[in-house]
């Protein structure tokens, strides 16, 4: 019920005009990071760091807001760059980012990393082992349902679809061979976008404090 109880907690968050002005922010970053830090590795897979924006508003914001600010930053971006048609399946893959982030992340208190030397930023990494594991689980979770599963599986539903071939056998087969070019990319990714987000979420909630005059009321 807890679980549950966050979704609507955050709706209730959508009632906040600060909370759409900042939503409105991070979702321009999202799209000025997918438009100007986007690699297009092959046809099926990419690289983007807008995922820091989306962690953020589900940090601030909650599953709810997180994931409907995903559909604007993909109709919104589809606008922008109208590339390889829009397809609503894909929309749900970024909602479901968004809410994961939410779940993870909402009432998180990130932790400030000090890199003065290796002892002191071993100790404050130690000292935010929670924190840690929240962020690792967040991304993890993304990386197995978005990227390695859902992903690939409505590629491959596209792609069927398109060639008019219905074959159980050829369907299973452009899955996993899509699945399994994603598999080294993401356990690459996962690591380095984990180090992202500890260390870009503290400034961010730091910002927030700062901006609105009050701390945001965060637990670990």
């Amino acid at each position: 019920m807890a679980f549950f109880a966050n979704f609507k907690k955050s709706a209730l968050e959508l009632k906040n005009l600060r909370c759409l002005c900042v939503t409105a922010i991070l979702i321009a970053l999202d799209l000025v990071l997918k438009t100007f830090l986007n690699v297009q590795v092959t046809e099926d897979l990419k690289i983007s760091f807008a995922f820091v924006a989306v962690a953020s508003i589900g940090m601030l914001y909650g599953p709810t807001v997180a994931g409907l600010a995903c559909v604007v930053t993909d109709v919104i971006g589809y606008l922008i760059k109208p590339v390889g048609g829009f397809s609503p399946l894909f929309t749900l893959v970024e909602v479901a980012g968004g809410v994961i982030y939410g779940c993870f992340l909402y009432n998180f208190s990130p932790v400030k990393l000090d890199f003065s030397d290796g002892k002191a930023f071993g100790k404050s990494l130690l000292g935010n082992t929670v924190g840690v594991v929240r962020i690792a689980a967040a991304k993890v979770t993304v990386a197995v349902m978005c990227n390695l599963l859902m992903t690939p599986l409505f590629i491959t539903i596209q792609k069927t679809m398109e060639a008019g071939s219905y074959s159980a056998e050829v369907f299973l087969v452009g899955f996993w061979t899509r699945l399994t070019k994603r598999v080294l990319k993401n356990l690459v990714e996962i690591p380095l976008h984990v180090a992202i987000l500890l260390v870009a979420l503290f400034p961010i909630m730091a910002a927030y404090n700062s901006v609105f005059g009050r701390r945001r009321k965060t637990v670990l």
